[in-house]
């Protein structure tokens, strides 16, 4: 239980981040629509880029909110059995939100440095 609610605050450290650079990424591709348009078309694949970008640290954003929403500390109190296999699921799955968290946060960092 610990390392579930470790992983969490982790997470939970990553939603700032993830809400500035969605915020940079946003701004950024409304710098580009108010090119002049030869330059925008020069622009297309890094504007694609940071769509892609912006989408996945939505799918990060969402998926912590999903995972918390649906996490029940209390879940399967009187099997203790049951209990445990359910912590290790969990375990795994905030585990594999940090990581998408972590990097769309990547990706997105070194995207924004190009620019």
């Amino acid at each position: 239980m610990h390392e579930i609610l470790k992983q969490h605050d982790v997470g939970m450290a990553k939603m700032n981040k993830i809400s500035t650079t969605k915020n940079r990424i946003q701004q950024a591709l409304d710098s580009i629509a108010k090119l002049p348009t030869d330059l925008q078309k020069k622009s297309v694949q890094y504007r694609m880029q940071l769509d892609s970008t912006f989408n996945w640290l939505t799918f990060a954003d969402r998926h912590m909110e999903t995972w918390m929403n649906e996490f029940n500390m209390d879940s399967l109190k009187d099997n203790k059995e049951e209990q445990v296999k359910y912590f290790e699921s969990e375990k795994k799955k905030i585990s594999q939100v940090n990581q998408e968290m972590i990097g769309s946060l990547r990706k997105a960092d070194s995207l924004l440095a190009k620019k």
